[in-house]
C-alpha cells in the first residue's frame, strides 16, 4: 500500500487566507519528506471554508518546491467548464510537473458550487459523463477530435500542447453512486473515495458503502477483461486520520476543530452522505459515532495500524490510503501526526523485505547471528 494526503482544502473564513495557501505549500514539502508518495488539492468556488478555486495553480508552485511527490487535482469539477479548456490547461500542467501530475475529476459536489453555477442538479452527472469521454480523447487521440454532443461542440479541435505523461493518469472521484468507480475499473483509471463514505451501510440509498465502491470497481474490469488487482490498485481510500499518543489525547485535541468542520458540512446538507441508515437523524451524526461508524483512523500509531488493518480486511486490498488534511489544529500537531504516521504506521503497510535485510545486518554487527 502506499499513502499520500487529500486537501479540500480546508480553512475557516476567521483564518488570514494569503497564509493558508503558504501553509498548504509548506504541506505538501513536509509530506514529501516524510516519504508520502501523492498529494491531492481540491477545488470549490462557494461555501466560505474551502478556499482553493483553481488546483492547477497550487499544484505549479507546489511543483517548483518539490521533486518526487505526484499531484493530483482532487478535482477540477467539469459541469462548470469547458472541456477542451481543462484538457489544454492540464497537459501543459504535465509538462511543469515533469510528468508528476494526476488528472483528477469530478462532477463538482458542492450544493453551493451548483447553485453559483446556475447547474440544474439533473444536468451535472450528463455533463460530467461527456466531458471525460472529450478529454480523454483530446489527450490520447493523434488526430484532432470532432464532437457532437449534448452540451459541446467541437470540430477539428486538437490540443497545442500534448501531455507530458504518454498515458495521463485520470482519476475520477465518487460521491452518490458507483456509476463513477465501475467506469474506472471499465476505463483503467483511479477511482477516488470520498473521506466520509461509509465503511458497511444498512440501508440508505444515496450513500453507497467502500465495499459498494470496491465490487463496481471489480464489475467494470470484468466486463473489461482488465486485470481485477490492478483495477483495484488504482483505487484511493481517503479517511480522516488524527495521530497522537493515544485515542483520548487525539479525540479531545481535535475535537473542536471537528465540530467546525462538520458543522460546516452538515449545513451543507452532505450529513445525508454519512449515515449507515437514511432514517437516521443529522443530529446522530456526533463526532464519537463518526470515529466508530465511518470509521475514522484515530488514536496512537498503533490504534491507527488496527483501524487500517480493520478497513483493509472488510474490503481488501486498495494501492493508496489518503489522509484527509484538516485545520482542526495548529500546524506544529498536525506535523506531529503527520510524522507519527509516517515513523509508525506506514511502514506496516510497505514492503517489509529491506527492513529484513537491514534488521539481520545489525544483528550480524552486533555478533548476534
Amino acid at each position: 500500500m502506499k499513502f499520500g494526503i487529500f486537501t479540500m482544502p480546508e480553512h475557516p473564513p476567521r483564518e488570514n487566507w494569503t497564509l493558508s495557501y503558504d501553509r498548504d505549500i509548506a504541506e505538501i514539502v513536509k509530506a514529501e519528506s516524510l516519504g508520502f508518495e501523492e498529494f491531492w488539492i481540491g477545488e470549490h468556488h462557494t461555501g466560505g471554508y474551502e478556499n482553493v478555486p483553481m488546483p492547477e495553480l497550487m499544484i505549479a508552485k507546489a511543483s517548483a518546491v518539490t521533486s518526487r511527490i505526484r499531484l493530483g487535482t482532487g478535482v477540477v469539477n467539469l459541469p462548470y467548464q469547458d472541456p477542451f479548456l481543462v484538457a489544454e490547461r492540464l497537459a501543459f500542467l504535465d509538462h511543469l510537473t515533469h510528468g508528476r501530475l494526476i488528472y483528477g475529476f469530478g462532477g463538482g459536489g458542492l450544493p453551493t458550487d451548483k447553485a453559483l453555477f446556475q447547474m440544474a442538479p439533473e444536468e451535472a452527472t450528463p455533463r460530467t459523463n461527456e466531458s471525460l469521454e472529450i478529454i480523454w480523447r483530446l489527450l490520447t487521440e493523434p488526430d484532432p477530435v470532432t464532437h457532437e454532443g449534448v452540451f459541446w461542440h467541437y470540430e477539428d479541435r486538437q490540443l497545442q500542447v500534448g501531455p507530458y505523461q504518454t498515458t495521463p493518469p485520470m482519476a475520477v472521484a465518487g460521491l452518490t453512486g458507483t456509476h463513477n468507480f465501475e467506469r474506472c475499473g471499465n476505463r483503467g483509471w483511479i477511482p477516488l473515495s470520498v473521506y466520509f463514505a461509509p465503511l458497511h451501510v444498512e440501508s440508505n440509498p444515496a450513500a453507497p458503502d467502500l465495499v459498494a465502491h470496491r465490487d463496481a470497481i471489480l464489475k467494470g474490469a470484468a466486463n473489461a477483461s482488465l486485470d481485477a488487482g490492478a483495477a483495484v490498485g488504482n483505487w484511493r481510500v481517503s479517511r480522516e486520520v488524527y495521530v497522537s499518543s493515544d485515542r483520548n489525547q487525539a479525540m479531545n485535541e481535535i475535537r473542536e476543530g471537528v465540530r467546525r468542520s462538520y458543522d460546516y458540512l452538515l449545513g451543507l446538507g452532505l450529513g445525508a452522505l454519512m449515515k449507515r441508515d437514511q432514517e437516521m437523524p443529522d443530529a446522530e451524526l456526533t463526532f464519537d459515532w463518526m470515529v466508530e461508524n465511518i470509521p475514522w483512523i484515530i488514536g496512537s500509531p498503533e490504534d491507527c495500524v488496527e483501524q487500517i488493518h480493520h478497513i483493509r480486511e472488510e474490503v481488501g486490498d486498495f494501492g493508496v490510503f489518503l489522509i484527509n488534511s484538516r485545520d482542526w489544529v495548529t500546524t506544529d500537531l498536525w506535523n506531529r501526526s503527520l510524522e507519527l504516521f509516517a515513523r509508525y504506521v506506514m511502514p506496516q503497510f510497505q514492503d517489509r523485505q529491506h527492513m529484513a535485510r537491514r534488521d539481520r545486518l545489525a544483528r550480524q554487527a552486533l555478533g548476534l547471528d
